[in-house]
């Protein structure tokens, strides 16, 4: 597909160091004007969730005199419950639903991913304060929270700050060149929130520090190994992680499937989806544009009505969840992303 039907164009050079390493900055693919919406409704939905806790007794003030920046990390010095609230998929949000399917960020997937765009079912939102034990998130590949069968495709994960992502505000390290086998060992981390993949299985490989600017992205494959760490400053680390695949891959979306498409069929082992605890969409198609998903409320609605499917769990995640049930109170069964 040539550059000149997208608005966003990488160049051989981008593609080429995404396919060898396994990851990509693009250091500018948004304008404030593009992000400010989402800024805007977290912001506000933040603001109803301190008024509440005042309210409640649980919150001595507002801290509304603070900036989106920072205004987290005050209240979170007082009642971290209320950061824990926002983490995940917990706020769903109509600027989520404009961020995920921004003109240029579907180029950017379907140069990847080709023109039948699925928005995969994960996304979260990450407001990560300084000082949270539960933030910092180990090394994992995506694709250890999927479904096996979608190991060697492609479901591209796109990392998304809103704020400078730098090294001391806790932003993504890589492993590059890690992608390029299968899956390396995982385990449930010790309080049941994360899988992780013990140090020793990357050997003498070295990672890299991957800081983003606010208006640009990080793109992962979902076997790139990938972790972050902890936030020292008292900058909230506000980021988001949207994923895309090809509609070839498995998928809930409820969408007509052409030949050449895997179709869930649980006498040939093809799941519902790569990931089917959460609910897949179109977002781009060029044979059934009448099936794209084409406004917020209807996003809002299939997140709200989607009925939970089990994924398989392969490495004793959801066991060591079920030991423990308030290590991880999410709905979802898997937490992928940082």
């Amino acid at each position: 597909m040539g550059c000149d039907t997208f608005q966003f164009c990488l160049d051989d050079r981008q593609i080429h160091h995404f396919q060898d390493a396994g990851y990509l900055v693009i250091e500018r693919l948004f304008d404030d004007a593009e992000l400010q919406p989402v800024i805007d409704e977290i912001s506000a939905d933040l603001d109803a969730r301190c008024r509440a806790a005042v309210a409640d007794g649980k919150l001595s003030r507002t801290y509304e005199e603070y900036d989106f920046e920072h205004r987290l990390t005050c209240v979170d010095a007082e009642n971290n419950n209320i950061s824990k609230s926002m983490w995940d998929m917990k706020v769903v949000l109509p600027s989520f639903f404009g961020l995920m399917t921004n003109p240029k960020l579907l180029d950017v997937a379907e140069q990847f991913c080709g023109p039948e765009v699925i928005a995969s079912a994960v996304y979260r939102m990450r407001p990560k304060v300084r000082s949270h034990a539960w933030s910092p998130v180990p090394w994992h590949q995506d694709s250890a929270y999927f479904e096996p069968y979608c190991d060697m495709g492609l479901v591209l994960t796109v990392w998304l700050p809103l704020v400078d992502a730098t090294e001391e505000r806790g932003c993504l390290w890589v492993m590059p060149r890690a992608h390029k086998g299968g899956l390396f060992f995982h385990h449930p981390d010790d309080m049941a929130h994360y899988l992780v993949i013990p140090g020793k299985e990357f050997g003498d490989r070295k990672p890299v520090v991957a800081p983003v600017p606010k208006g640009g992205v990080l793109l992962l494959t979902n076997r790139t190994p990938h972790a972050s760490f902890e936030n020292k400053t008292d900058v909230v680390r506000w980021s988001m992680d949207l994923r895309y695949q090809g509609a070839a891959l498995p998928t809930n979306a409820k969408i007509t499937r052409v030949p050449g498409e895997a179709k869930s069929s649980a006498t040939v082992g093809v799941p519902l989806a790569c990931n089917p605890p959460e609910p897949d969409f179109l977002v781009r198609s060029r044979i059934r544009p009448n099936e794209v998903l084409k406004t917020a409320e209807e996003f809002i609605a299939l997140r709200k009505n989607h009925t939970y499917q089990g994924a398989t769990d392969r490495w004793g995640y959801s066991v060591a969840k079920r030991k423990d049930p308030l290590a991880n109170p999410y709905k979802s069964n898997n937490t992928t992303g940082s």
